[in-house]
């Protein structure tokens, strides 16, 4: 071989090496580039979701100290006295539970009770608002006008340490008598901050006001002096404007994220408000080159590359070992859940994708755990965590071999077993439930874990949905119950999404009937007035009845427009008789909630009677007793308003949730409907406590100037009793079931 040959071939060598190098810096190259890019998404993702879960816990810790001293404040006022020696009894006891370091009650006087924990004892004094820290006063005095507040944190010079104050304010029959404040020291949000867990271990958060003063500096951090303000030093990403975008940005109240170098490490920050006071967490990613830019990668990659085809070769199997090492990570994360490591949603969908057609013998199970989020706020998100991890080592110790399981999300798992009766699924997920309920892991704490499940025979994406909608009926039954999809359950599915999809069009269509009970006046024995009902009579002539689509149009918020429309309806209805020479009836019609704080309301309601030219005394309006609950003042508002055009308000259901002699006081009502629950019979004592309950009620209604109506009127004995106690009208299948308006003016008048 010459040497114009071998040059010839060394240099085809050459060229062939070259060439495969440069398509292995190119294609290592782009992946470097999407590795990284992905890389710092993942980065940011992650410290934003976890400064978001820290942000809502300190928020939950500090709205569970405003609650405690509400609970506290009502406790007060629910005495309707501020006599000096019960105010002093139930500031000492509420002292002793250790939730503030002090705790006191000013009245408008600002002569107010003090107490405070010195060395284990509670002392009491008797101190003038203003000899008090400056800061506990302002906040008190903000309370006094109607506002619960929470202080920045203070020096407290008495304490001489760091302080938060918090104050309420105290009503008594509705009226605000004075301002309960409580004092007690940032330990607890500094426990939070220091946790080891931010990042993996690998970040730390600081508390921020919206100036960006540091209110409490993490123990560890990557600057070891003290920063008194993130504008200090080199807290932030140098350059012009930056400082004055962040600084408008938190003035906004916007999430900032941000980076700075610090000896020669660059580090992510994220800040997150918190929503009390302006003040933000402030999350350090302090893991090393989190945000090293691609580019110096590659060409530190290049350059080597460039020198020896070994150490090419060595590089080129670090990066692919490192990609594959990447690539199983992401999968990882695709396909597993992080906190319990078993598999998620996708995955369990995957599996059954896989195996469609192929299981015969299969059913698909949902279980969940009761009110699990009161696990995540009484015992906090590592003991909650805890506990699902455990839940995953029971379901990974229960199944058998072909069966798999996935954590969907929050506290939900999904089970495929191999078994061919429901009885067999049910003594299985039973024994499951009766294991997890057995979980020690909330520490110091007679806790009772307590679960729901869903069944559904099959094994593809249908059962899926059937199964949700099985776990949904679960959860409205008794505590680790499990509920079969069977037929009557599909029927209750299918009859939903007829409801849901074609609520719209069975109003354009007036499928909706109008049915009325007639209301009997005990003082003539013939008929006073009316309930409007309504009945759903679909095109095909097949009738709902309003218990199967009320309480999913109360969810979706359809009521509003339904209510409307029967009032229009009871409207055409009364127009009709008038026209007629017939008397006029006055009628009652159900109102949702969402009406009376709606702005229009007022006006579409006088619009409708002025349509139809009828008395809008004729028309009563009921709304439940649930919404006088809470705001009282603008429901009352809403009331004198309608009352102003002549309407009546009627309380409905009186006696079947959280009744109480407040609601016929404080609401103006004109008519009080009782329930039928009072006229449930049981042993004869429980019916005497019942009738004398019954007749005080209904004489209290009396000296308002309340009508009284009796619902659920079944029996002659249910007459003469509710008769014989005062009451002025009754209403029930005694006296006629609900029938159309044709029927009651056909038959009833």
């Amino acid at each position: 071989m010459d040497g114009r040959t071998l040059k010839k071939q060394l240099r085809q060598v050459t060229i062939a090496v070259t060439t495969a190098i440069a398509v292995i810096l190119l294609i290592g190259g782009s992946l470097l580039v999407n590795l990284f890019d992905s890389l710092e998404t993942a980065a940011e993702n992650q410290i934003k979701s976890e400064t978001e879960e820290y942000s809502q816990r300190i928020y939950r810790k500090l709205n569970q100290d405003v609650s405690w001293l509400n609970t506290v404040a009502a406790m007060i006022g629910a005495q309707n006295t501020l006599d000096d020696s019960n105010i002093t009894a139930m500031i000492d006891g509420a002292n002793h539970t250790d939730r503030f370091i002090s705790l006191g009650f000013f009245p408008l006087s600002g002569k107010g009770i003090y107490a405070e924990e010195i060395n284990g004892n509670s002392a009491l004094y008797k101190i003038s608002l203003t000899s008090m820290e400056k800061e506990v006063e302002r906040v008190v005095c903000q309370a006094m006008e109607g506002q619960e507040v929470i202080s920045d944190i203070y020096r407290s010079y008495h304490a001489n340490d760091e302080m938060l104050a918090f104050s309420v304010p105290v009503y008594m029959d509705g009226q605000i008598v004075g301002a309960l404040g409580g004092c007690k020291d940032t330990e607890s949000l500094t426990r939070i901050l220091n946790e080891e867990t931010v990042l993996n271990g690998g970040g730390y958060l600081d508390l921020l006001d919206s100036e960006g003063k540091i209110l409490i500096q993490s123990d560890s951090t990557v600057i070891p002096h003290r920063i008194y303000s993130i504008y200090d030093g080199q807290y932030l990403e140098q350059g012009e404007g930056n400082e004055q975008g962040i600084r408008e940005a938190m003035s906004a109240q916007e999430p900032i994220f941000s980076s700075f170098a610090y000896e020669g490490e660059e580090y992510l920050i994220y800040l997150e408000p918190i929503g009390i006071n302006g003040w933000y967490i402030c999350c350090i990613d302090t893991r090393e080159s989190t945000l090293m830019p691609a580019q110096q990668v590659i060409a530190i990659m290049l350059t080597a590359m460039a020198g020896i085809l070994a150490i090419i070769a060595i590089f080129c199997i670090l990066g692919y070992g490192m990609i594959r090492r990447k690539c199983h990570n992401l999968l990882k994360a695709a396909y597993f859940d992080p906190i319990t490591g078993a598999e998620n949603y996708s995955a369990f969908l995957q599996h059954i994708q896989e195996e469609a057609g192929q299981l015969d013998d299969a059913y698909i199970v949902a279980i969940n755990i009761h009110q699990f989020k009161f696990v995540n706020e009484l015992f906090g998100q590592k003991q909650a965590d805890r506990l699902l991890w455990e839940v995953k080592q029971i379901l990974d110790r229960s199944l058998r071999e072909g069966e798999y399981f996935c954590r969907e999300n929050g506290d939900q798992f999904c089970i495929l077993m191999r078994e061919q009766s429901p009885e067999t699924v049910s003594s299985r997920v039973k024994g499951i439930m009766k294991r997890i309920g057995r979980v020690s892991v909330l520490e110091k704490s007679n806790y009772q874990v307590m679960l729901y499940a869903g069944a559904v025979a099959g094994s593809d994406r249908q059962a899926m949905l059937h199964v949700m909608f099985a776990l949904k009926k679960a959860q409205k039954s008794e505590y680790n119950k499990i509920v079969f999809f069977d037929e009557k359950l599909h029927e209750a599915e299918e009859t939903n999404n007829y409801i849901t999809t074609h609520m719209f069009q069975a109003l354009e269509d007036q499928e909706f009937k109008l049915y009325l009970q007639p209301k009997i006046d005990f003082s003539t024995g013939r008929i006073g007035g009316a309930e409007a009902l309504v009945r759903w009579q679909t095109s095909d002539g097949t009738v709902l009845s309003p218990d199967q689509f009320v309480p999913l149009f109360e969810q979706n918020g359809f009521c509003s427009r339904l209510d409307m429309y029967m009032v229009e309806k009871v409207c055409q209805w009364i127009r009709g008789r008038m026209d007629a020479g017939l008397p006029a009836v006055p009628v009652s019609v159900n109102q949702t909630k969402l009406l009376f704080y709606e702005t229009e309301y007022v006006r579409e309601l006088c619009g409708l009677i002025e349509t139809y030219g009828i008395p809008a005394e004729l028309i009563t309006l009921e709304i439940l007793e649930g919404l006088a609950v809470s705001r009282v003042e603008e429901l009352n508002r809403q009331i004198r308003r309608l009352k102003e055009k002549g309407f009546r308000i009627s309380m409905d259901d009186f006696g079947s949730g959280y009744s109480s002699l407040n609601t016929l006081y404080s609401i103006e009502i004109d008519e009080l409907k009782l329930d039928q629950v009072f006229l449930t019979h049981s042993s004869k004592k429980q019916d005497f406590r019942r009738n004398k309950i019954l007749k005080y009620t209904i004489q209290m209604a009396k000296s308002l100037h309340i009508v009284t109506v009796a619902e659920g009127v079944e029996t002659e004995e249910d007459h003469l009793m509710i008769r014989s106690l005062g009451c002025d009208y009754g209403q029930g299948y005694y006296y006629s079931p609900p029938v159309s308006a044709e029927e009651f003016n056909r038959s009833l008048i």
